[in-house]
């Protein structure tokens, strides 16, 4: 299961609360990257939204560990370092899905509350979610719960596998 995400955002608190009202989480600063901040999943999930600047980047660190502990949300120098030295990006092929218990309704209002494009979609009669594009640029697929228990229903291998064969429908 995933523990936790990071997106970019323009606005990574104003963004971040959004998320706190997705999952239901708490949300306070992130410390381990300057401006960040963090949403956490009151359900005992463990599930995290972690939301950074947007020109923040991971790049990997340097040598090994060498028996030293950080006592607090400080990143060791062969752990990932994130700095803030890469570019926004306009699109991105990354995205994810979460679920909510929010409905469809509260969903297309936080997108309009933050003018971000938000649009109900069905996945191929499979199951629905909203679209909930980040800043109109980071794609976040928010599945309400009956889109979540029509989603858990269809996403095993088998039931997959036969409609990812399906042959494309033809143009009209």
């Amino acid at each position: 299961m995933i523990a936790h995400i990071s997106i970019p955002a323009r606005d990574p608190q104003a963004t971040a609360e959004v998320f706190g009202r997705i999952i239901d989480g708490e949300v306070m600063p992130f410390p381990v990257v300057d401006g960040a901040w963090v949403a956490i999943a009151r359900d005992g999930s463990g599930l995290g939204v972690e939301v950074m600047p947007a020109a923040a980047a991971h790049h990997p660190g340097q040598g090994q560990p060498d028996g030293r502990a950080s006592n607090g949300p400080f990143v060791m120098p062969w752990e990932t370092q994130i700095r803030q030295d890469g570019a926004p990006q306009d699109a991105s092929g990354f995205h994810v899905a979460i679920t909510t218990k929010l409905s469809v309704e509260e969903i297309l209002s936080i997108g309009a509350e933050k003018r971000w494009r938000a649009v109900h979609c069905d996945r191929g009669g499979a199951f629905d979610l909203v679209e909930l594009w980040i800043d109109n640029r980071f794609l976040v697929e928010v599945l309400p719960p009956k889109g979540s228990e029509r989603y858990h229903a269809f996403y095993t291998p088998e039931v997959a596998a036969k409609m990812f064969a399906a042959p494309m429908p033809e143009e009209v």
